[in-house]
Protein backbone atom coordinates (compact mmCIF):
# COMPACT_ATOMS: atom_id res chain seq x y z
CA UNK A 1 0.00 0.00 0.00
CA UNK A 2 1.13 3.62 -1.08
CA UNK A 3 2.01 5.83 1.91
CA UNK A 4 0.01 9.13 1.50
CA UNK A 5 0.35 11.82 3.63
CA UNK A 6 -1.61 15.03 3.60
CA UNK A 7 0.69 17.88 3.61
CA UNK A 8 -2.18 20.60 5.24
CA UNK A 9 -2.63 17.90 8.13
CA UNK A 10 1.17 17.71 8.90
CA UNK A 11 1.19 21.67 8.38
CA UNK A 12 -1.98 21.70 11.29
CA UNK A 13 -0.35 19.42 13.38
CA UNK A 14 2.70 21.69 13.40
CA UNK A 15 0.85 24.40 14.13
CA UNK A 16 -0.60 22.64 17.23
CA UNK A 17 2.58 21.63 18.21
CA UNK A 18 3.89 24.84 18.10
CA UNK A 19 1.40 26.65 20.23
CA UNK A 20 0.77 24.22 22.71
CA UNK A 21 4.20 24.21 23.54
CA UNK A 22 4.02 28.09 23.94
CA UNK A 23 1.15 27.95 26.29
CA UNK A 24 3.36 25.58 28.52
CA UNK A 25 6.04 27.68 28.40
CA UNK A 26 3.66 30.71 29.27
CA UNK A 27 2.08 28.78 31.90
CA UNK A 28 5.52 27.67 33.69
CA UNK A 29 6.61 31.47 33.32
CA UNK A 30 3.59 32.74 35.23
CA UNK A 31 4.43 30.02 37.72
CA UNK A 32 7.89 30.76 38.13
CA UNK A 33 6.69 34.24 39.04
CA UNK A 34 3.62 33.62 41.42
CA UNK A 35 4.41 35.29 44.51
CA UNK A 36 7.48 36.87 43.15
CA UNK A 37 5.89 39.36 40.49
CA UNK A 38 4.50 42.97 40.80
CA UNK A 39 0.84 42.63 40.21
CA UNK A 40 1.16 44.70 36.51
CA UNK A 41 3.75 41.20 35.80
CA UNK A 42 1.24 38.75 37.08
CA UNK A 43 -1.80 40.17 35.11
CA UNK A 44 0.40 40.66 31.27
CA UNK A 45 1.40 37.07 32.37
CA UNK A 46 -1.55 35.91 32.85
CA UNK A 47 -2.81 37.64 29.70
CA UNK A 48 0.11 36.02 28.02
CA UNK A 49 -1.45 32.44 29.12
CA UNK A 50 -4.84 33.01 28.28
CA UNK A 51 -3.64 33.99 24.36
CA UNK A 52 -1.32 31.17 24.30
CA UNK A 53 -3.98 29.01 25.66
CA UNK A 54 -6.73 30.63 22.82
CA UNK A 55 -4.38 30.25 20.14
CA UNK A 56 -3.43 26.67 21.23
CA UNK A 57 -7.19 25.99 21.18
CA UNK A 58 -7.76 27.30 17.97
CA UNK A 59 -5.21 25.17 16.20
CA UNK A 60 -6.49 22.20 18.00
CA UNK A 61 -9.75 23.22 16.53
CA UNK A 62 -8.33 23.85 13.19
CA UNK A 63 -6.56 20.32 13.11
CA UNK A 64 -9.41 18.54 14.47
CA UNK A 65 -11.90 19.92 11.64
CA UNK A 66 -9.37 18.87 8.50
CA UNK A 67 -9.33 15.62 9.67
CA UNK A 68 -12.87 15.42 10.10
CA UNK A 69 -13.62 16.75 6.63
CA UNK A 70 -10.86 15.26 4.65
CA UNK A 71 -11.07 11.71 6.92
CA UNK A 72 -6.99 11.94 6.97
Amino acid sequence: MKDMTCEEKARLVSDYEIAAKKFAQAVAELQRKIGTSTKAEFERLTRAADEARLKSEQARLALEQHIAAHNC
